[in-house]
Parts: structure tokens; C-alpha cells; sequence
């Protein structure tokens, strides 16, 4: 009757923000921080599988938590809802929020938090990592993973901090130490691989993979078990990674790795890595035995399993660095050239930054091959500079220094004062340094 509330349905709102604001600071201050709690709680009640509610539950509890001295009991509970609210965050790629949400689960834990509450601290600290793997704050990632492995109780509890901590070796270029740290955890899963390889070898073992693959179809694929063998999906996790730093650090080892991810495939059923295997061994029977249309062929069918994946967004980014290059040998380079920015936007939104920047470089890259005008490609190039240096990537920020440095020699232009574009010279340095064999390559070319 005063105006101060309106209804629609069963809700109540107030009819101006400012109404809200003097109401509630007129509330007295023990009794605001109780009403928050009591709002936290009654909302967790009814939040059931409903994301949004969940988050405002728990902000209003995390609200009262700040000054509110809270029994063991209390904490423990209010470390789980917060745990909860961030893996849902995560899941939606809401970094920010996870983060708020990781940090205030991690105030409550214990001093003895790896001896009392091991499992719900080792989760903390897990996505603690990675949230901060996601935002470039290599710092704090690698301090959580130093506490991790410092208290890892099994195996099994230390392989997704070895699975960050091969990130966070490779954002820094360490793609020798990357590899050097994953291959004794796949032996351990089974999976070995010899120290030296030799082309021989890898050309047999192409060769039955092209027998393998040679009718292969969507459906063929499509009517594989799912892989439930546990040590295999976790190899294959491993395996996935190692794709990208072999290309940079061990080009001879990739056969051997796609090839072995298409047999696990084949003998223990098929699972999203699955994909990124059969896309790898599309470009390696190409780069290796030059299988254009037989590879070409494979690359079809990975795009029409891709589409059909719950989790098609990452996959597609995984995947496209390999499909469109192989698409600009057999298929219009003008018609292909915006697939990396759909690989770049998909892999931002599934909150992979790794992927992203090099999906941003590899446009830039094809973009200066195929003739685009300079001028204009000078400023995709700052971006990717600028962006790859936000989030510690430095695979992507110096491959960008070497087109960047000739698009700028070739169009005389001067070098930008907020963009450390280093010499070619350095960037040689940098690659014989990392044992990068990416860098030192595009470097020659140049």
C-alpha cells in the first residue's frame, strides 16, 4: 500500500534500489549478518540442481562468514557449499566467481588441512591451481602444486597435479622438462615409449595405422564401446597433452603418440580423446608419408564426431589447429581462415587458454602466409602479443614475435612502444635454449 514493495506472482521486489539500500543499512549490524545467513541457508534448502540459486545461497552465507566466529562443525560445512558452488562455477568457465568461492574454502580449512580434511583440501588446492592456470597467475599455480605434491597421498591423487604441472612446465616453454614429466606417469599407466626414436619405426608403425583407418567412418566409430578401462582414460588424458609439446620439442615421437592413441581406442573403446588421437593421426600420416586426401578424409570425420560431443566446444579448439591445416593444402585458404577463431572462441569459452592462444597465432600465422593486407594483420598481432603475455603463454607470444617482427620490417612501420617484440637473433636464443623446435623453424623460414 506504500509503494515500497511490488509483486509479480509469488515474488516480492522493491519497488527502487535506493528503498533497498536505506532499508538495509538501517538494519542493525549483528542481526544484517544473521538475516544473511538465514537467507544463505533457507536458499541452499531449495537450491536442488538449480546453479543460480546455489550461487546466491552460498554469496549469502559467505557474507555472514566474514566476521562470524564459526564452530569446526560450521566450517566444515561451509567449506563444502563453497567447494560445490566452485566446481559448479568452473563447469560454466566463471573463473572469477570460482575463484571467490576456492579462496573462501580454503580460509576455513584447518591448520592440519592434509591430515584431517585431505581430500576436501587436495580438491581446493586442485582448483585452486587451476583457476589460476586459466587467469595466468603462474605464482600461485605453482605454489598450490608444490603443496600438492609436497602432501599427495597416492598415485591416483597426484595425477591431476601432474597433469597442471605439465601446463605449467609448458606455458613457460619448458616443453623437453613437459615431456620428461608425463612419459614415466604413462609407463606407470601402462603406456611406454622408447627413448630414441627412429624414422623406420615410426613409418612401420604409420603404416598400419593407415591399414587401420583406411574404410573408416563416423559410424564405424560411433559403434565403438565407450572406454571405461580407468588407467587407459587417464593415459589418454596424458597422451592428448603430450601431442602438443612432441610438435614443439620431439616432432619424432608424434607419430608414435597418435598411433597409440587410435589402438587404445580401437581395443579399449572410444572417449573424447579419442578424437584429438584420430585428428593427430590424420596429420601425421599426411607431414610423414604426404596422405593428402586420406588424411583430409580422417579430418571429416573428426569434425562430424566433434559435433555430436557434449563437450564439442573444447574439442573443436583441440581439433581445428590440425583440420584447417590440413584445409588450407586441399580447400580455399579464404574459406577456412575463420574456423581458428571459431577454435579460438570455443577454447576461451571452455576456458582453456593454452589452446585459445595458439588457435589466435595460428590465424595470425596463415593469415601473413596467405597474403593477408599487412596493415590490418599488424593489429591482430598486438592483440595476440598482448594477450599470450597476459596469461603467461609463451609458446604463442614468441611465434607472434617472429611474423610480427617481419610484418613490421615489410611494411616499415614502427615497432609499438607497449609490445616487447624481441630480435630474431633472441627469439634463435629462445628456441635452441628450450630445445623449441616450432620456433626455430618458423625462425628460418623468416
Amino acid at each position: 500500500q506504500e509503494g515500497i514493495m511490488e509483486r509479480a506472482g509469488p515474488l516480492y521486489q522493491f519497488t527502487h534500489n535506493i528503498i533497498q539500500k536505506t532499508i538495509y543499512e538501517n538494519i542493525p549490524p549483528g542481526y544484517c549478518t544473521i538475516l544473511h545467513k538465514t537467507i544463505g541457508e533457507s536458499l541452499l534448502d531449495s537450491a536442488e540442481n538449480s546453479e543460480t540459486l546455489y550461487f546466491l545461497a552460498v554469496d549469502q552465507i559467505n557474507i555472514y562468514c566474514k566476521d562470524a566466529v564459526l564452530s569446526q562443525e560450521k566450517r566444515s560445512q561451509y567449506m563444502s557449499t563453497n567447494t560445490i558452488a566452485a566446481k559448479f562455477a568452473l563447469a560454466s568457465s566463471i573463473s572469477e566467481r570460482a575463484r571467490c568461492y576456492i579462496d573462501m574454502g580454503m580460509k576455513m580449512l584447518a591448520a592440519n588441512r592434509w591430515t584431517e580434511q585431505y581430500h576436501l583440501c587436495l580438491g581446493l588446492y586442485e582448483m585452486s591451481a587451476s583457476v589460476s592456470c586459466f587467469e595466468g597467475d603462474i605464482s600461485t599455480m605453482s605454489r598450490r602444486l608444490n603443496e600438492i605434491m609436497a602432501n599427495v597421498k597416492s598415485f591416483e591423487d597426484s595425477l591431476t597435479s601432474s597433469t597442471l604441472l605439465a601446463k605449467l612446465l609448458a606455458a613457460s616453454s619448458k616443453y623437453a622438462e613437459a615431456l620428461s614429466h608425463c612419459l614415466p606417469i604413462l609407463s606407470a599407466l601402462g603406456e611406454e615409449f622408447p627413448q630414441d626414436v627412429r624414422l623406420p619405426a615410426v613409418l612401420n608403425e604409420l603404416l598400419v595405422i593407415q591399414t587401420t583407418l583406411a574404410n573408416i567412418t563416423v559410424d564405424q566409430v560411433k559403434l565403438l564401446p565407450p572406454m571405461t578401462d580407468g588407467p587407459k582414460l587417464k593415459a589418454m588424458k596424458f597422451l592428448s597433452m603430450l601431442l602438443v609439446y612432441s610438435i614443439i620439442s620431439k616432432p619424432m615421437l608424434l607419430p608414435l603418440i597418435s598411433c597409440r592413441m587410435v589402438r587404445l581406442m580401437i581395443e579399449h573403446g572410444f572417449c573424447d580423446d579419442s578424437i584429438i588421437g584420430l585428428v593427430s593421426a590424420g596429420w601425421t600420416l599426411f607431414t610423414f608419408t604426404d596422405e593428402i586426401q586420406f588424411s583430409h578424409r580422417i579430418m571429416k570425420v573428426v569434425e562430424s564426431l566433434v559435433q555430436e560431443r557434449p563437450n564439442k566446444n573444447i574439442l573443436y579448439a583441440r581439433s581445428c589447429g590440425y583440420i584447417v591445416a590440413l584445409k588450407t593444402i586441399v580447400e580455399p585458404i579464404q574459406s577456412v581462415m575463420c574456423e581458428f577463431i571459431d577454435g579460438y572462441n570455443s577454447a576461451m569459452q571452455a576456458g582453456d587458454i593454452e589452446t585459445a592462444t595458439l588457435c589466435r597465432w595460428s590465424y595470425c600465422a596463415r593469415s601473413f602466409y596467405a597474403g593477408f593486407p599487412l596493415v590490418a594483420l599488424s593489429k591482430q598481432f598486438v592483440m595476440c602479443v598482448q594477450q599470450s603475455a597476459k596469461y603467461q603463454q609463451n609458446t604463442p607470444l614468441y611465434a607472434t614475435m617472429i611474423h610480427f617482427r617481419a610484418c613490421i620490417d615489410l611494411t616499415g612501420d614502427a615497432k609499438p612502444k607497449d609490445t616487447a617484440i624481441q630480435s630474431y637473433e633472441e627469439i634463435n636464443r629462445i628456441g635452441q635454449r628450450t630445445n623449441n623446435r616450432f620456433f626455430l623453424y618458423h625462425n628460418v623460414c623468416l
